[in-house]
């Protein structure tokens, strides 16, 4: 499989740009990462992309799952938890199953 450069961009430690493998777990969530990050409106030629910031309501799993359904990854949205640590700031775990389990890779 490729690699692609990883998000956020950042050097692995042997000072080199760090990749993940195309259509791996570590893609999928790093795609969730980015729609979790980018805002509506944020691009111009993809205005819906994104999930609404929550920071001022909580987060809406809903929202993430129209972003997969509109965008990708092709993943359910099984089940998400919140916490509130004592520094205020609401930290979010996701997880997810894919779509298709038995898709086929097409040859290159």
């Amino acid at each position: 499989m490729p690699r692609l450069i990883s998000f956020p961009f950042r050097l692995d430690p042997t000072g080199s740009i760090a990749t993940v493998e195309q259509d791996s777990d570590g893609e999928i969530d790093e795609q969730i990462a980015l729609a979790m990050l980018t805002r509506p409106g944020e691009r111009i030629q993809a205005p819906t992309f994104g999930v609404a910031d929550p920071a001022f309501a909580r987060f809406a799993v809903g929202a993430l799952q129209r972003h997969c359904n509109d965008f990708g990854p092709e993943v359910d949205i099984t089940t998400v938890s919140t916490t509130l640590p004592a520094e205020g700031r609401e930290e979010v775990v996701i997880n997810w199953t894919r779509r298709d389990e038995t898709r086929e890779v097409p040859p290159q």
